[in-house]
């Protein structure tokens, strides 16, 4: 690696430059807040940015493809799957702790120029992360059918259900592989490889599943069975496809393997202290997400009280609200990386500088979309359905959503920013509490005693992003961060840890 200083090549990018010999991105003083810099940092925010938000798109676009090829196979086939893919998606957030844990800890290891830390990183990651896969497959096919009655499903849709999970489950390895890959690479600053990748997976998961559901092109009719293994083929592919680009030598040096890797790693064989370090930055997200489904099922048990009519316009409001703040959250993840970075290069004004911007990027984008669903909430409602009743409810509950859409997307952003500094148990905290001592709270006074329908339970969810933005803000406000950081126990301290 590169021993220039600083100050060195003053014409190497603003935010972070690569080292002349080693392909391993430093911090740079310009990267400093100022106003100088400040154009500097928004465009490195929608440069890590714009990548995820159309890796994020296409999953949306797979996932309808998906419902289109099972619903063809008939209702029991589209109600089987459906079930099964809610228990999968479940098992799906304890493999996402394993994304998180290499994101931030390869992110602050790139900002303190550590290639032996990042290459532990991403070695811990993708063989913990195998372990994780093989107990999460194992206990998933034992627990396939319990699983399924608790979802609802019985008789013949049940049947379907469990087969289909049991085939998913068998890719679950592979797929977890790819999180994690993709995890270190978005630590490294490189978003736009796991979005190729996310591409191109796609397009194989849509071809795969189509011709092994309806033997289209010479490959064996398997129904429901074919579009699942379909799935597996495709998550096989991206755990290979990455793996294969951490070869190239434009890859940072510190998650590169082959010849080019770094010296001094822990390598492969998981290291139990590591494995700690993961689950401290990690569990706390996997318990805010399951907190936050659970949550959000009795959320729509509140609103299915209403009536059909009711529920149906949630689901497309909160379908419409998902797409519009997947900016946001392509801001909020590039703002991890990039905050993790500038924690590791013991840049902490850096830090804050990357997080204000992203929340004033995140804000401008929702300011945006809280206009247009004002404005054409009740037409955007149209395209999902017919029924007057259901396009008049959905449009009142996108107006709703409008004054709260800027204080959303800043709270997605200060989240980000916590998690890069290594606080991931703090927004759990908030995100809990807020949900369920506001969001469920409100959303039944409001919707049920006082009548307000659709608007009334968007309510809740208003005055939760304005509670756990104030909590969040606070948190990062506070500083603590600036004196303590993540520190991966059986190496050194990271840049900037006590």
């Amino acid at each position: 690696m590169s021993t220039a200083t600083l100050s060195d090549e003053a014409s190497a990018s603003p935010i972070t430059r690569v080292s002349d010999d080693a392909n391993y991105p430093v911090s740079d003083p310009a990267t400093k807040s100022g106003s100088a810099t400040g154009g500097a940092l928004r465009l490195e925010v929608i440069r890590m940015a714009w990548p995820v938000v159309v890796e994020q798109l296409l999953q949306t676009t797979v996932a309808i493809a998906d419902v289109a090829i099972t619903g063809r196979l008939g209702t029991t086939a589209l109600a089987g799957s459906g079930v099964a893919l809610q228990v999968f998606f479940v098992v799906l957030s304890g493999l996402m702790s394993v994304g998180i844990g290499t994101t931030v800890l390869v992110a602050q290891a790139t900002g303190a120029r550590s290639p032996e830390r990042a290459a532990s990183a991403v070695r811990q990651g993708v063989s913990i992360g195998v372990i994780l896969g093989i107990v999460l497959t194992a206990l998933g096919i034992v627990l396939a059918g319990p699983s399924v009655a608790l979802g609802g499903a019985t008789g013949e849709i049940a049947e379907t259900a469990v087969s289909f999970l049991v085939v998913s489950l068998f890719g679950m390895v592979p797929l977890t592989v790819a999180i994690a890959v993709s995890g270190a690479m978005r630590g490294a600053g490189d978003t736009r490889t796991p979005m190729v990748a996310g591409a191109i997976t796609n397009a194989i998961n849509i071809v795969a599943a189509w011709g092994l559901a309806f033997g289209s092109w010479g490959l064996p009719e398997m129904g429901i069975l074919g579009a699942a293994w379909g799935g597996n083929i495709a998550r096989t592919f991206s755990a290979l496809y990455l793996l294969a680009m951490l070869y190239r030598s434009s890859t940072p040096v510190g998650i590169r393997l082959g010849s080019g890797a770094p010296s001094g790693h822990s390598g492969w064989i998981p290291n139990f202290e590591v494995g700690k370090q993961f689950v401290t930055l990690s569990l706390p997200a996997v318990i805010e997400q399951l907190s936050f489904s659970l949550m959000f099922l009795v959320f729509g048990r509140i609103l299915l009280s209403l009536g059909a009519t009711v529920l149906g316009a949630q689901r497309i409001a909160f379908s419409a609200g998902s797409l519009a703040w997947l900016p946001s959250i392509g801001i909020m993840i590039a703002v991890t990386s990039l905050v993790g970075q500038a924690i590791g290069a013991r840049d902490h004004d850096r830090a804050a500088a990357v997080t204000r911007f992203g929340q004033q990027l995140a804000a401008g984008w929702m300011v945006l979309m809280g206009i247009f669903f004002a404005a054409l909430g009740t037409p955007l409602a149209a395209a999902f359905t017919t029924d007057e009743a259901t396009i008049l409810e959905a449009g009142r509950g996108m107006l709703a959503f409008a004054p709260g859409m800027p204080i959303i997307g800043m709270g997605f952003v200060l989240g980000g920013a916590l998690r890069g500094v290594g606080d991931t148990r703090f927004p759990m905290v908030a995100s809990i509490a807020t949900g369920w001592l506001i969001i469920l709270p409100v959303a039944w006074v409001c919707a049920t005693v006082l009548g307000w329908g659709l608007p009334g339970a968007v309510a809740g969810f208003g005055l939760s992003s304005v509670a756990n933005f104030a909590a969040l803000r606070w948190r990062f406000s506070k500083g603590d961060w600036r004196t303590s950081t993540v520190r991966v126990p059986g190496m050194p301290a990271f840049a900037g840890a006590e």
